[in-house]
């Protein structure tokens, strides 16, 4: 049956596997339980002022809280911002600014990460835009002038939602993104198309078996971690939820619980093979349990990574994803070679969705194996980028199709193949990075007339390299230029190297002159 809201979600998933247990670090519960404390969450966001159509932030690792906000904003038709847990100041701001959640659910800290020395940094007026903070930790209540501080316990004291305030079409969830030419978007889904979704990937992924057993290693934040979440409880499937990725805590969990699917990037499959093996004192097969492992290749130093993974018994399997179109959008076939199996792309997992592909200098529609970019239509695709109209609009053709940026291919068997990014985006923290968002902030020092971000693949996965156009005022140094970038800006966007440069390298176009970013790359390689 189909479920077209997240109140029929959670009911569902209660009433099938209300028994089934969800396994957190320091606390369990089952399905049945989860649906109640939705509508107990909900009713206590509804008493903050939250209904339909409002923003609440979340800016949490994978809690039990989360799933409770999520469950709960989807009673009230409300719409969950998702917020990296990496977030600094920066990224912070730039999500009140133009999103304006009326609530945020935080924690006080994450790890080498302190969350309310980052609240103390928001400018004021930022701050008392959003009604109300809700700490999802145990620790002391943080208390700031600028803004009324609840805990996530509190929020249940006052009964539970008797009727869902939402339908189908009601948003239910943000992700921020990063394009190729803009800074950063806000990604707007609905209700009935996330689910149906959730519904294809739960049958893909074969999660409604009787032995499933869901490793979350992935965090909740990002589209890739959201969408394995909601196939697991479409599937009312058994999870084990670590806060935050540990390789070693995973790989104990991964035995304990025989867990059958789990999904990441190269880096985590691979320090969870090197912790298996060693758990396991070299066994062969370190993880004899596992089925579905839907791999996503991050790293280019890792391109040989994928032999080892299958000699070791661990399934890998390439999806396609963004989040306009969410992850899983599309899934290599398990029967397929191992070489094809890691390649991106596959066959979508909607049977209704279109690929093509378009040549982007004369923008004719191109056959079977010839390169160009990918177009996507689907009927659960996202609806638009939060208050952006025209960039809403400019991101479809006239008759429908997403133009993803992306360079690929279709084949007659009706599977695609992505070759890679357009544009100049970053992989950078597993995270796609738009290097426009770094060069801003980079110009924002007095220090810097202009800027230009490049990656290059380190042991230590990629990193950014900056070449910045010196104030010739302002003696450079590069560690006031770091400092600088580290109070602003996520730790996996900040430059492991800044290099100042006389001129950036040019070619020529129709259009005025472009500039080389390839041999950025090259000069960024040397430097290192």
């Amino acid at each position: 049956m189909a479920l077209n809201t997240f109140p029929e979600l959670f009911h569902d998933a209660a009433q099938l596997a209300g028994d089934t247990k969800i396994c957190f670090r320091d606390e369990i519960i089952t399905y049945g339980e989860l649906e109640l404390e939705t509508r107990r969450v909900a009713m206590g966001l509804a008493k903050l002022g939250v209904g339909p159509g409002d923003r609440v932030g979340v800016w949490l690792p994978n809690l039990r809280a989360y799933l409770g906000l999520l469950g709960a904003c989807g009673q009230l038709g409300a719409i969950v911002v998702s917020m990296n847990t990496r977030f600094r100041r920066a990224e912070i701001e730039d999500v009140l600014r133009r999103v304006k959640p009326k609530v945020v659910a935080f924690v006080t800290e994450l790890g080498r990460s302190n969350h309310i020395d980052i609240i103390e940094k928001i400018e004021p007026d930022l701050l008392s835009c959003t009604e109300a903070f809700i700490q999802c930790d145990r620790r002391d209540l943080y208390k700031n002038k600028n803004v009324y501080t609840l805990n996530y316990e509190s929020l249940m004291a006052h009964g539970v939602l008797e009727v869902p305030l939402c339908d189908a079409k009601s948003g239910c969830v943000i992700f921020n993104t990063s394009g190729t030419t803009s800074l950063p978007k806000f990604v707007l889904h609905n209700q009935q198309r996330v689910l149906a979704h959730a519904e294809d990937v739960a049958r893909i992924l074969e999660m409604n078996k009787m032995d499933t057993v869901v490793l979350q290693s992935l965090p909740f934040c990002g589209v890739f971690g959201f969408v394995f979440l909601l196939a697991a409880i479409r599937a009312g499937a058994p999870c084990v939820m670590p806060e935050i990725f540990e390789a070693s805590d995973s790989a104990h969990l991964m035995i304990d619980y025989k867990v059958t699917h789990v999904a990441g990037g190269d880096d985590m499959f691979s320090r969870l093979l090197e912790e298996g093996l060693r758990i396991t004192d070299d066994a062969q097969i370190p993880f004899p349990d596992l089925r579905f492992c839907p791999y996503a290749s991050f790293n280019s130093a890792l391109a040989d990574f994928p032999k080892t993974a299958f000699k070791r018994g661990i399934p890998l399997v390439a999806p396609f994803g963004m989040s306009e179109v969410f992850s899983f959008f599309s899934l290599r076939k398990m029967e397929d070679d191992e070489n094809i199996r890691t390649i991106g792309g596959g066959f979508p997992v909607n049977k209704n969705t279109r690929v093509r592909v378009r040549n982007p200098d004369n923008q004719e529609i191109l056959d079977f194996e010839q390169e160009g970019e990918l177009e996507m239509w689907s009927p659960n695709i996202f609806v638009e980028y939060f208050g952006d109209k025209k960039a809403s609009m400019a991101a479809f053709t006239d008759d429908g199709f997403l133009r993803t940026g992306d360079l690929g291919t279709v084949s007659k068997n009706g599977s695609f193949t992505y070759l890679g990014r357009m544009g100049d985006v970053l992989r950078l923290g597993g995270f796609l990075v738009n290097p426009l968002e770094i060069e801003t902030h980079l110009c924002g020092h007095e220090m810097v007339e202009d800027a230009q971000v490049v990656s290059i693949a380190t042991d230590r996965g990629n990193k950014a390299v900056a070449f910045i156009l010196l104030n010739e005022k302002i003696a450079f140094c590069e560690t006031v230029l770091k400092g600088y970038c580290k109070q602003t800006l996520a730790g996996f966007k900040v430059p492991i190297k800044i290099i100042p440069i006389d001129a950036f390298p040019t070619t020529p176009s129709p259009n005025g002159t472009k500039i080389q970013k390839s041999a950025l790359r090259e000069l960024a390689m040397q430097s290192i």
